[in-house]
C-alpha cells in the first residue's frame, strides 16, 4: 500500500508544495462560543450559538514551520528559530501571502473553532498540560510543533505555542482582523477554544503565527 493511500485513509492530505501534511476535516454542526458552564469566557467571546459547517475543509496537522516558511517564501521573520518551530512575528498580510502561494487560505473563524474543538464541548479538548504550550510550561518561547498531545481529529497547537490567524475581520472593527487558540505567552485563563484577539492586519508579534485551509 503506498505512502498517500495509507494517508489518505488516516485522513490526512499530503503536503500542498509546503512540506506540510493537512487532514481533511468532515462537515457537521456545533455551537461556537464561551462553552457551556465555562465560567472563565471574556466578554468578548462570542455568545454560543449553533453553526453548521456545510462543507467538508482541509486544514494544517500542524502550524505552519520556519522550515515551510522558508521552503515558500524564501526570508524568515521569526523571533525564535529553528525549523520545527512555528513562524513567527507574521502579520495577517504575510499569512495569506504564504496560504495564497500554496493554493490555499486562511481558515474561517467558524471553521478554526471546528476544528480545535474536534467533537468536544468543552472549553478544552484535553487538560491543558498536556495539549499546549502557554506561560505555565513555555519557559517565554516557542516549542517545536507536534510535541503535545493532539485532540481528536488529529491537529496539533490548536492551543497555545502562537496565536493563529483567521480569515474574519472583527465585527466592532471591521479594519482588524481575529486570531484564535492563544500562545506561550498566554496564562491558562486566555487558552480556551472560545477565545479570541484581534489586531491589525500588519502587526506581527512574537507570539502570533497560522495554518492553512481549503
Amino acid at each position: 500500500m503506498t505512502a498517500f493511500v495509507l494517508l489518505a485513509l488516516a485522513g490526512l492530505v499530503p503536503s500542498h508544495g509546503d512540506g506540510l501534511t493537512y487532514v481533511s476535516i468532515p462537515p457537521g454542526a456545533y455551537e461556537l462560543g464561551c462553552s457551556a458552564g465555562d465560567a472563565e469566557c471574556f466578554t468578548w467571546e462570542p455568545a454560543r450559538h449553533k453553526v453548521a459547517i456545510a462543507k467538508g475543509f482541509q486544514i494544517g496537522q500542524t502550524l505552519v514551520t520556519q522550515q515551510a516558511w522558508l521552503r515558500v517564501m524564501g526570508r524568515n521573520p521569526s523571533r525564535y528559530r529553528g525549523p520545527s518551530l512555528p513562524v513567527d512575528q507574521v502579520s495577517w498580510n504575510d499569512a495569506q501571502r504564504y496560504c495564497a502561494a500554496i493554493g490555499m487560505r486562511l481558515p474561517t473563524e467558524a471553521e478554526w473553532e471546528y476544528a480545535a474543538r474536534a467533537g468536544s464541548a468543552a472549553s478544552r479538548f484535553g487538560p491543558l498540560e498536556s495539549i499546549a504550550w502557554y506561560d505555565g510550561n513555555s519557559q517565554d518561547r516557542t516549542h517545536p510543533v507536534g510535541e503535545k498531545s493532539p485532540n481528536a481529529f488529529g491537529l496539533y497547537d490548536m492551543l497555545g505555542n502562537v496565536w493563529e490567524w483567521v480569515q474574519d475581520s472583527y465585527e466592532a472593527n471591521p479594519k482588524m482582523r481575529i486570531l484564535r487558540g492563544a500562545s506561550f505567552f498566554n496564562p491558562a485563563r486566555d487558552l480556551r477554544v472560545s477565545n479570541r484577539l484581534w489586531a491589525m492586519p500588519e502587526t506581527a508579534h512574537r507570539d502570533m503565527g497560522f495554518r492553512c485551509a481549503r
